[in-house]
């Protein structure tokens, strides 16, 4: 068995997973698996990925539609019973470049293995960099000054578009919090296995995230069909500042302030139900409060 696998969880997109498979079957490096966890596609995903023949491709059905969250955390905890010692994290429409995970892996060794994550550095389709998936910078990140011949840059957190995870210490940390569902739980996965070693990114693996537009999601704009999925971002926004420090609290409900004022001032249609929205996610995020999970380590 190879010591890397690269994670894929999908739903209803077959296409693109499609082109993932093959950017991922075209790794200038070959040692490592390919996990696709399907939530419960109905789209023939299945049928396409088990038409290829090769035998580094695992295929798992979750039997439902899990979201990000649940897909990932069934794939890390997987990954982590099998024995694997990496797993490099993405969604379906992440592209890698041929050298991204040979880049991970040189970086992995340049730091001697004393590292929580890796991510590469996230381009739209155009070259511009992702908006999305900026990662939070560390604002010491002078102190690591000396990794910056790497290429690497000392980071809080970062979003699951090509992150490269080291499961001998975030095995330690839990699993992602598969209640979270969509929205914020790449960042708290990444900022809470941090707490082992540092994380980093990695300038020198490139992807490219080929989502609609090159924007950053944002309740006052988006479309009225996909307004309630927002509770989720809100909600979210709140467990995680829970744990953090008072300024980020206080951060957190400026946040709703002036996403309110935006709302009144800005959105074209549905003001209410974006503002019942942000407020419904921040009193369910006062009771949320999911129990880790951990995988069963042999």
């Amino acid at each position: 068995m190879n010591k890397i696998v690269a994670l894929v969880v999908t739903y209803n997109r077959k296409n693109m997973l499609k082109e993932n498979i093959e950017a991922l079957l075209n790794q200038t490096t070959k040692e490592f698996d390919i996990l696709i966890v399907d939530n419960a596609s109905t789209d023939g995903t299945e049928e396409v990925v088990k038409n290829y023949k090769d035998e580094r491709i695992i295929y798992k059905n979750t039997g439902a539609n899990l979201g990000g969250a649940g897909g990932f955390n069934y794939g890390v905890k997987y990954s982590i019973e099998q024995g694997y010692e990496y797993c490099w994290l993405m969604d379906d429409d992440t592209i890698p470049k041929e050298n991204s995970l040979e880049e991970l892996s040189k970086n992995a060794n340049k730091l001697n293995d004393e590292f929580s994550y890796l991510c590469s550095y996230v381009e739209w389709t155009d070259g511009a960099p992702c908006k999305m998936n900026m990662p939070r910078i560390d604002k010491n990140w002078f102190e690591y000054a000396d990794k910056l011949q790497y290429s690497l840059l000392k980071i809080l957190s970062c979003t699951f578009v090509s992150v490269f995870i080291n499961l001998k210490l975030a095995k330690n940390q839990g699993l992602p919090v598969k209640e979270m569902f969509i929205y914020g739980d790449d960042h708290e996965y990444t900022e809470r296995i941090g707490k082992e070693k540092n994380g980093y990114l990695s300038f020198n693996s490139v992807v490219v995230h080929k989502m609609g537009s090159n924007t950053g999601f944002d309740i006052v704009n988006i479309p009225k069909d996909r307004i309630s999925r927002y509770y989720y971002d809100s909600r979210n926004r709140f467990y995680r500042v829970r744990k953090s420090n008072f300024y980020e609290k206080i951060a957190y409900l400026g946040w709703i302030v002036m996403s309110i004022f935006r709302i009144l001032f800005q959105s074209k249609d549905s003001k209410l139900k974006r503002i019942g929205v942000i407020l419904k996610g921040f009193f369910a995020g006062i009771f949320f409060n999911p129990k880790l999970e951990y995988a069963k380590i042999k």
